[in-house]
């Protein structure tokens, strides 16, 4: 396996030698500085990673497709920080172990109409909560599998899925391998239908995990997405209700709620926005978001992987947008809470962000965040400095 990776990446090196008319290459390269402190370890962590993402999208026919990525994740100046293969545990954990992997390898064919894809390829569906390839990671998320969609009038589209492993952001040389990839049997609807405010979408997620079987759910929820603008300002909401339950091979038997709840209020400069986003739990189980994203939900630090008791995250703040160099930013206050039990208070969080666009292909990005526990875990706080360049554009 690594082998072969080793071999795509030179190829891939090779791609944007080609002619231009043969495909279109794509490059990424990502350097984060993460600075990481946890109240319980007296050394401060620091990762130096760099990510180097190689692809190449041919078009050999008009409306098919074929698509080669690979990826790569260095550690630099040392590691002094806990990548979570259990050889640097002395630090604060960032889960960026280096890897090398094929992240995408995909053939399709996709119209106005009917698109259908098989191979390895990125699942992020609606806010990315319950799938996602996870990019805020150095190592991405990939699914093999099928997927498509059917397009039966301009306003409806039905997408489908099946998907027969996962392959997780610790990345392909991890050294427990029941934790580099799950074999799944999963099948995935997901229907979208334009409204004359925004969209609603149902979901239905049948996932049978074959490697770990408490991560097999089956999860039902209703979406809608929108916005309206009032005078010169515009409101935007969010509405989310779901259901989980076990599913297939797993041993537990639980039934539990999810929502999410979100507004935001202002104009591109300044807006204000306001949420509570709940996962059950029942004391024995919690919700499972296993193939989603975590970074952008539960306050940045990643202290949750959600508590039996479940948990509730009452969340508010600012953000916008300024015209010097494409620069957004956002602050936002979090509070977190269990969803059921005893109600003891877990924590609180507060994220600062930064975004600069300096031009069409490099940014430069600040995330800050400061979780002060409460009742669950201990102080933690992580500074994260990115450079990303990248040149083309990952297929969606």
């Amino acid at each position: 396996m690594r082998r072969r990776s080793l071999l795509l990446l030179a190829g891939l090196l090779l791609a944007p030698l080609a002619r231009a008319d043969d495909g279109v290459p794509y490059i990424e390269l990502r350097y984060r500085d993460s600075t990481l402190h946890q109240a319980n370890l007296a050394d401060t962590g620091h990762a130096h990673t760099l990510r180097l993402q190689l692809g190449y999208l041919w078009t050999p026919l008009p409306d098919f497709s074929a698509y080669a990525e690979g990826t790569k994740v260095l550690s630099l100046f040392g590691r002094q920080y806990n990548d979570t293969t259990g050889k640097r545990t002395p630090y604060p954990a960032e889960p960026d172990p280096p890897s090398t992997e094929v992240s995408n390898a995909w053939v399709g064919y996709a119209n106005d109409i009917v698109g259908i894809r098989a191979g390895r390829q990125y699942l992020n569906l609606d806010d990315r909560r319950f799938f996602s390839a996870n990019l805020w990671r150095q190592n991405p998320q990939s699914f093999d599998g099928i997927t498509g969609y059917v397009k039966p009038d301009s306003s409806t589209t039905i997408g489908w899925g099946w998907i027969d492993q996962v392959n997780r952001t610790v990345g392909a040389d991890f050294p427990d391998i029941e934790q580099r990839r799950w074999k799944l049997d999963g099948k995935l609807l997901h229907v979208d239908q334009a409204l004359p405010l925004g969209s609603l979408t149902a979901y239905a997620y049948f996932v049978k995990n074959l490697t770990l079987a408490a991560d097999s759910v089956r999860t039902e929820g209703l979406r809608w997405i929108g916005n309206a603008p009032i005078g010169q300002t515009r409101l935007s909401w969010t509405l989310e209700g779901a259901h989980q339950q076990d599913y297939a091979n797993n041993p537990a038997h639980f039934s539990l709620p999810y929502h999410l709840v979100e507004l935001s209020y202002g104009l591109p400069a300044i807006s204000a926005r306001a949420g509570e986003e709940l996962l059950g739990g029942n004391g024995r189980n919690a919700f499972n978001t296993a193939y989603g994203s975590g970074h952008s939900f539960d306050g940045w630090v990643g202290v949750f992987s959600i508590p039996p008791h479940g948990l509730r995250d009452r969340y508010g703040g600012l953000l916008g947008q300024l015209p010097w160099q494409g620069l957004s930013w956002q602050v936002t206050q979090h509070d977190f809470q269990p969803a059921s039990g005893d109600g003891r208070r877990y924590g609180s969080e507060t994220d600062v962000g930064l975004l600069a666009n300096l031009d069409a292909h490099l940014n430069l990005e600040l995330q800050y965040g400061d979780y002060r526990a409460d009742s669950f875990t201990v102080n933690q706080r992580k500074l994260w400095l990115m450079v990303e360049y990248r040149y083309g554009k990952q297929p969606s």
